[in-house]
């Protein structure tokens, strides 16, 4: 299966990066972004490129300068091979290429590169006894691989504080960032005033409903959330 693939033509950086293992990269000039563009005229967020197998469709996040494909602006459009994708004055270009190419991979943890990360087959961490409606996973930052499951109560903490329920080694990250919630059938994540705020699949919220598989990025960490499909006895 092929992967998309960033390449910088222009502006002050240079490289590649390689959109692989998510399904939500977010560009732009603040830290955290997948796509970390240093250049001023970028916006701090600039634009989201979500995957779907070989698919990968650009959205533009507000940006005042606009997100430009082969010279047109655009809300929504699906990526070809060869396209040219400008934001402010840095010129990229998307190609499709073997899953197995060198390269960076796109992250959103760029100061946690040398860190040990956790290993993926570590033991679910439940948080309370009880039986869990659903769970969620670290997906990149200094705890990678940990699973932490939504179990035993109604309301989770996720901060840095030792009195969170879900506690993230992670400097970006508030004492109490964010808050999930179980509501009936739903889970809602609520930001809890963070300093940094709390990104949803790539759209930073107040509060909103959650769905499994969506994406949580808190600082340099993103968590995966997933729903029990059924609940063991």
């Amino acid at each position: 299966m092929k992967i998309g693939m960033i390449s910088l033509l222009s502006g002050t950086d240079e490289g590649t990066f390689l959109l692989k293992n998510l399904s939500v990269f977010e560009g732009g000039r603040s830290q955290g972004n997948h796509v970390l563009l240093k250049d001023p005229s970028v916006a701090m967020s600039h634009f989201r490129i979500c995957r779907n197998d070989s698919d990968y469709v650009i959205y533009d996040q507000g940006a005042k300068s606009g997100t430009w494909v082969n010279g047109q602006t655009f809300e929504k459009v699906t990526l070809k091979g060869g396209d040219i994708i400008k934001a402010g004055n840095v010129e990229m270009r998307f190609d499709l290429v073997d899953a197995d190419t060198p390269g960076r991979i796109a992250s959103s943890a760029p100061e946690l590169g040398g860190a040990k990360s956790t290993d993926k087959t570590a033991p679910v961490e439940p948080l309370v006894t009880g039986d869990p409606r659903a769970l969620v996973e670290v997906v990149e930052g200094d705890q990678k691989g940990k699973v932490f499951e939504l179990a035993g109560k109604e309301e989770f903490v996720i901060g840095r504080s030792t009195n969170a329920d879900l506690r993230l080694r992670d400097g970006k990250v508030s004492r109490s960032h964010c808050i999930i919630s179980m509501v009936g059938d739903h889970f809602i994540v609520t930001d809890n005033q963070s300093s940094n705020g709390t990104v949803v699949n790539g759209e930073k919220i107040r509060k909103t409903v959650l769905k499994d598989g969506d994406f949580i990025r808190l600082g340099f960490t993103i968590l995966r959330f997933k729903v029990r499909a059924t609940v063991p006895h």
